[in-house]
């Protein structure tokens, strides 16, 4: 095979797969078929058509009104984009089992979309990993927000990637003023902001990377500054350039007559829209200037933190004895015989040597010790906080297991209130524990250690295998519905009050039993 042409074929393959994997979900979620979700009852949804437009309402969002989206808002949007698109009339509780099966998927209940490739410089299987939508919390409540590779896959659908996204709208935001096409001006502006909010996203991955993987994030810094960086001047009098041209179409609007003034908002909005891109422009540009401070100080810790560790010529050695292969050696001693014996000199340097000044006395040079830093990432502090919250009420109801027969959810949230006051309700923490702790009917902790059969089962075998919690190992209790009992209310109403005002939770009331 041609050298050249295998060379491309080979080294290039890994940096294609990594561009190709952004499509991944999207095939993915197209092969879902509707027509085994309730027996086919909705097989006119298209699932593709459905993440096309849930991607391009968080972009909106997102990176054109700057907010982040609650599962309500998401659902709304399903609810009416069913309702339109596909002249689907659902209400209540079918309408919401039908959005939440399409949400769940387009998210992937959480977990990134996974492609495998063979690397054939490296000769194995590798695993790529990207997601459509992040969630976090803020204030209490899940959002969701839309993820640089997604934005990058929406725009790239229907835009060539020949160079500079940004370059390519500005050369066509300039025709669009030039014609006097002002609407679609905006848009095309929008546009500019949707590819600058994603690089910038890009850059905060670019950072998450570098802390987990210095080598990996080495190479994605690298690919950043090769795209991301390197239009920046030419995107900036381009910038400048568009900027006139409005200023210019909005000074004839002014003084002009009654056909040229109805142009005269499209034009306002175009110029605010294009001071925005102006303004997150120059943001991303200080974020990668910031980008390229920290990285150097990131990787420059690295280094030195690899160099501080002494080459171990012992273990070496026996190394080379355990797969008695006398060739390992070479490498400590092929330095030894191979001196640069011929030196070199540069003539320009004779200048600065008859120029130098020298000192009267050598100065050490000073080493400092540098501390390492440690990184703590979301998901770490998010398990952390639900580890504590989930103990406390785990601890709870285990003792009044031990010192009462059986009592109410009402009961027990009672007890949470004294302990923990009306916050408890406030955390969202309680209401997920609520939901692992009746996936099961009944809990044997003397049987538990030995076999989990969900999530919450694991985490109560971690409890119990603190020496502190040894007095409850041998409890059995069972949850039985008080809604399933003759006479008895099916719902436990909590009034909560803090400085918004009165509120309420309703669930249904559960009988906790010592068995």
């Amino acid at each position: 095979m041609n050298h050249t042409l295998r060379n491309d074929i080979v080294n290039n393959h890994s940096t294609r797969m990594q561009y190709l994997k952004k499509y991944i979900p999207f095939f993915l979620l197209q092969q879902v078929s509707m027509t085994q979700f309730k027996d086919g009852k909705y097989a006119i949804v298209d699932m593709g058509y459905v993440t096309m437009a849930l991607l391009r309402y968080f972009i909106e969002e997102n990176h054109f009104n700057e907010r982040s989206v609650t599962y309500q808002e998401v659902a709304e949007f399903l609810s009416e984009l069913l309702r339109n698109d596909f002249s689907l009339s659902l209400y209540g509780e079918e309408e919401k089992e039908l959005i939440d099966y399409l949400f769940d998927k387009i998210k992937n209940d959480g977990k990134p979309f996974v492609m495998d490739y063979f690397d054939p410089v490296e000769k194995k299987q590798k695993t790529t990993r990207v997601k459509l939508l992040e969630s976090r919390l803020l204030a209490g409540s899940v959002v969701y927000s839309v993820t640089a590779d997604a934005i990058e896959f929406y725009l790239e659908t229907k835009e060539v990637k020949e160079e500079s996204k940004i370059n390519i709208q500005q050369l066509l935001l300039e025709k669009m003023i030039e014609t006097k096409n002002f609407t679609g001006g905006t848009e095309v502006v929008r546009r500019i902001n949707s590819e600058v909010n994603r690089l910038r996203l890009r850059k905060q991955e670019v950072l998450s990377l570098l802390g987990v993987n210095v080598f990996e994030g080495a190479k994605a810094l690298e690919d950043f500054q090769r795209t991301g960086m390197q239009w920046f001047d030419r995107e900036q009098k381009a910038f400048l350039r568009n900027k006139e041209l409005t200023d210019q179409a909005l000074k004839k609007a002014s003084v002009a007559g009654v056909s040229y003034q109805a142009s005269l908002k499209e034009i306002y909005e175009l110029e605010t829209e294009l001071k925005k891109a102006m303004t997150n422009h120059s943001r991303l540009l200080s974020d990668c200037t910031e980008l390229q401070m920290r990285s150097d100080e990131m990787i420059r810790k690295h280094k030195y933190s690899r160099f501080r560790n002494a080459f171990d010529f012992t273990d070496y050695v026996e190394k080379a004895k355990n797969k008695n292969d006398v060739s390992l050696l070479k490498s400590i001693v092929s330095p030894l015989f191979s001196p640069k014996i011929t030196k070199t000199f540069y003539l320009g340097n004779i200048d600065e040597l008859l120029s130098y000044t020298s000192q009267k006395e050598e100065v050490g040079e000073v080493v400092l010790e540098v501390d390492e830093v440690s990184y703590t990432f979301d998901d770490e502090v998010e398990e952390e906080r639900i580890s504590q919250n989930y103990e406390a009420m785990i601890k709870t109801l285990l003792d009044m297991l031990l010192v009462r027969e059986n009592f109410s959810l009402a009961q027990f949230n009672h007890e949470l209130e004294l302990k923990f006051f009306d916050d408890i309700f406030k955390n969202s923490d309680y209401y997920s524990f609520l939901v692992h702790l009746s996936q099961k009917k009944e809990y044997d902790l003397s049987e538990i250690r030995k076999h989990q059969d969900t999530f919450f089962d694991g985490f109560l075998a971690r409890f119990l295998e603190e020496a502190r919690h040894e007095r409850y190992r041998k409890l059995r209790f069972s949850l039985k519905l008080l809604s399933d009992q003759e006479g008895e209310e099916e719902k436990v109403t909590h009034l909560i009050t803090d400085i918004s005002g009165n509120r309420e939770f309703v669930t249904t009331n559960i009988l906790f039993v010592r068995v």
